[in-house]
């Protein structure tokens, strides 16, 4: 693989996974960090433009070859799966297993062995491994991870996604999300709750509902009838109790909310978005949904996702 050179900065290059974005043309959204190597330069970092930029002396630099950039990416770039999706798809497969084979146990190989195989659903002409210890594929310092990974005897990894290769959200624990754990708010929300008496609770919570009900359909432009407005609250109600993350439930909850018109046996057929109408009856489109081919494969790993996290993981990550 060529690398990349600032024109401006001859002696410049980026590495990581801007290296690979550029090199390969790929579509995909940029990392979260950026890692620039540049001669006579002084390690630094600079998180002011919402990118994390971090400049590396030329010591730093990896190699030009494929398998480099990408040990050099999971080592200080963090681990990107749409990334790596869009890239596994662009190279050469022969190349990635140079890399691999040249480093048999390391633990970065395996971590790229492993996820090219998820990603792609195809399996490398590489023997098992026979040998070596167990290595995380997220670093559990920097990610919310499963507590409990599944062991993956062919790379010896553990496999503590939150996921797998239809959804998987990766979550990492930054500076602000470390904070909010330090706090302990689950405890504090607890304490205050005992406070109050639970005929006082049952009354909020009663109004809360009830107020969630309203919001949701003032913001479909609906006035809904008082029996609708009550089968309404009766969902919310039940959702503290019962698990609803299963097609059947989630289609049987969808349709009791909805007009009789709109009922469906299936996920949605159709595409949709969420827009705004401005000057001149014109859309201004704030987001648009995942096509409706895609969504049986999405949410079914949506679903397995949850149950994978289920007790395993922060509620309120689990929850997001």
């Amino acid at each position: 693989m060529s690398v990349f050179v600032s024109d401006s900065h001859p002696e410049t290059r980026l590495a990581g996974y801007a290296a690979l974005i550029g090199q390969y043309g790929l579509a995909a959204t940029p990392n979260w960090h950026c890692s620039t190597i540049a001669a006579g330069a002084v390690h630094r970092r600079d998180s002011s433009g919402g990118v994390v930029e971090e400049v590396y002396p030329s010591g730093y630099w990896p190699g030009g070859s494929l398998g480099d950039q990408l040990e050099f990416a999971l080592k200080y770039d963090g681990t990107n799966l749409g990334i790596l999706a869009s890239l596994f798809g662009a190279v050469e497969v022969g190349e990635l297993l140079d890399f691999v084979r040249s480093k048999p146990t390391g633990k970065y190989a395996r971590r790229l062995w492993f996820l090219y195989e998820l990603l792609t659903g195809e399996r490398l002409p590489l023997d098992d491994l026979k040998q070596g210890n167990y290595v995380d594929l997220l670093d559990p310092r920097h990610y919310y991870c499963l507590d409990q990974p599944r062991q993956v005897r062919r790379q010896r990894i553990n496999d503590n996604l939150l996921g797998d290769a239809r959804f998987c959200p990766t979550v990492r624990r930054t500076d602000v999300l470390r904070e909010f754990e330090e706090r302990d708010l689950p405890a504090r929300c607890r304490e205050v709750v005992s406070s109050y008496s639970p005929e006082l609770l049952k009354r909020a919570l009663s109004y809360l509902y009830t107020k969630e009900t309203r919001s949701s359909f003032e913001i479909e432009h609906i006035k809904p009838s008082s029996t609708r407005t009550e089968r309404f609250v009766a969902l919310l109600q039940l959702a503290e109790r019962e698990d609803f993350c299963d097609k059947v439930h989630l289609i049987d909850l969808q349709n009791r909310i909805v007009d009789e018109r709109f009922r469906e046996s299936d996920y949605r057929s159709s595409q949709n978005y969420v827009g705004e109408t401005t000057v001149w009856q014109r859309e201004r489109v704030h987001f648009v949904s995942p096509k409706p081919e895609d969504l049986p494969d999405l949410m079914a790993g949506l679903i397995a996702s949850h149950r994978r996290m289920n007790g395993s993981t922060s509620a309120v990550v689990h929850a997001a």
